[in-house]
This record gives C-alpha cells, structure tokens and sequence, in this order.
C-alpha cells in the first residue's frame, strides 16, 4: 500500500505515480503542509509558468488536512478559471473538456479535500484511468512506501507535447495533469505508462 497526499490537480509525475502503485491510501490525517501541491497548481500562461493557489481559512493551529477549509473572502475562483481559459482557451481540447471542470470554479466547496478529491475524480475519469483509492482514517507513522514529502519532481516525462504557448515559451515539463488533459486530449493517459 502506497501513501500519498492529496494534490489540487496534481502534476504530470504525482499521476504518473498514482497510475503506477498497486494500491493508493490518500493521507487525510497528516497536519497541512503549506507551499505545497495540496492547494496550488502550476500551468503555462501566455506569460509563461504561473501558480494558481487555494487560499485557506486561516485558524492560527496547526490542522490536519481533513480540517483544511477554503476561504472565499477573495473571489479566488474567477482568478483560476479565467487564467485557465487564458491558458487553455485555444488548446485543442479545452472546449471538450471545460464543462467538467468549471463547476470547481463556480460553486463554493468548503473543504480542500472535498476540492482535492472531486478534482481527482474528474481527472482520472477524463483520462479513463482506474486508481482505486482509500482514505486513512488516523495518521499512519509507519507505511511500507511513503508518499507524503515526495516533490513529484523526480521522472519528468521525456516526452514534450505541444503546448498553447510553445510558439514563446519553451517547452515546461510536469505542470497540472490539466495541461496535458487540455493539450493531448485522452492521450495525456500516455504520459503516465
């Protein structure tokens, strides 16, 4: 049983490694980590790599991620989905696509996990992908592979795709799955084997 955290659209190598372990337990009881993937994503921009952020409601105690909540005190949404239709909007499979993942940017979730965990969904079943998955129900010290602090910067796939902005930006390896999913379409599934 791997462990791993639960990421806001997770980069190209975190799915490449989901796709690849046996079975998936999603750490939920791990105090939140800040600056990193569980609440920001990175994408190419017409001005090259941006990172959108999840802001959270600040409590002032350490919590766990299962007691992270959204704050909506800035009107967060609108600035992630128009920097996506920004991003996308040209791609060659934003259109198809892009029904599934507005709601995330129109609807208020309270919980970062509930975010994380239906973005997840929507992206394993855009790209057909069966990645059965638990949730922990305490923190587990002890795990046979342990996910958890992983950067999921290791084995950048090789393969460069065309990108919207390639025509001024280099290519960017291991942004958001959502990247690949608006460039390639379900052959952003080949990234991952």
């Amino acid at each position: 049983m791997a462990v791993f955290p639960i990421f806001y659209g997770g980069n190209i190598s975190y799915y490449r490694a989901l796709n690849q372990a046996e079975s998936v337990l999603f750490e939920v009881r791990e105090h939140f980590p800040k600056q990193t993937y569980r609440n920001r994503i990175e994408i190419l921009s017409p001005n090259g790599l941006q990172k959108l952020v999840i802001p959270m409601l600040k409590t002032g105690n350490q919590r766990r991620m299962d007691d992270v909540s959204i704050s909506y005190a800035e009107n967060w949404q609108k600035d992630h989905w128009k920097s996506l239709e920004a991003a996308y909007r040209r791609s060659p499979y934003f259109e198809f696509y892009e029904d599934r993942f507005r709601p995330f940017y129109h609807q208020e979730i309270e919980s970062l996990l509930s975010f994380n965990l239906q973005m997840h969904a929507v992206i394993t079943s855009s790209l057909s992908l069966d990645i059965p998955h638990t949730l922990t129900t305490s923190y587990e010290a002890e795990v046979s592979t342990d996910m958890r602090s992983m950067a999921f910067r290791e084995n950048v796939p090789e393969t460069a795709y065309l990108q919207v902005f390639s025509d001024r930006h280099a290519f960017l390896p291991n942004l958001s799955m959502l990247d690949a999913l608006f460039n390639l379409g379900p052959q952003a599934a080949d990234l991952l084997r």
